[in-house]
């Protein structure tokens, strides 16, 4: 995974919307029509789970997601597999929030046993990526690589559910699973947030 530069995620909400990947789009917070905006920061390392298991190997140094001025996402460049990731990959993500000085278990969490199954699914996250992948389903043998060419994938501002009761600090886990000659072996990797009204 690569050291990310720090990512600026504004959001507005209206108690039940809004989100995501360092863009901005406007919602009403409250039965008046005024508005509210969260800015969401991800901090630019991308960290190890401090549980000594290995970091995933997928190698983004020359993958960029590009805001517009519109509101919508360009990717561009190049994302290389360095290990293979065989059928099935199980992926779980879960959160830490900062509450009175201690980290204390996030309500936010997923655990997919399979996401080999779901990449190409409409209705995934994931999926306006996983779309314009050249290959679509697993397994991804290391060396692999996939290019995109400042490929538009949209408007992604409601793609998430964001609300004020999760302002404060976080810590969201990433742990993935998969089968390797025919051995499960675990990886996993920590993105710190900050969730602030501006």
């Amino acid at each position: 995974m690569r050291d990310a530069n720090l990512y600026l995620v504004y959001v507005e909400f209206n108690g039940v919307g809004g989100s995501c990947y360092r863009h901005k789009s406007t919602l009403p917070s409250d039965s008046r029509g005024s508005t509210a905006t969260l800015s969401i920061d991800f901090d630019e390392d991308i960290r190890d789970c401090d549980n000594e298991t290995p970091m995933p190997g997928i190698d983004t140094s020359n993958f960029q997601i590009l805001p517009q001025p519109d509101g919508s996402i360009t990717v561009n460049g190049t994302a290389r597999f360095t290990k293979d990731y065989g059928n099935p990959t199980r992926w779980k993500f879960y959160t830490k929030r900062l509450e009175r000085g201690r980290w204390i278990p996030g309500i936010v969490s997923r655990d997919i046993s399979n996401v080999c199954s779901v990449l190409q699914m409409p209705y995934e996250l994931w999926y306006p990526f996983t779309r314009l992948m050249q290959r679509k389903f697993c397994p991804f043998k290391a060396g692999h690589e996939e290019h995109m060419n400042n490929v538009n994938i949209g408007n992604l501002a409601k793609t998430f559910e964001v609300s004020p009761d999760f302002i404060g600090e976080w810590r969201v886990y990433h742990a993935i699973t998969t089968t390797r000659n025919g051995r499960p072996f675990d990886e996993c990797f920590m993105v710190s947030v900050s969730v602030s009204e501006v």
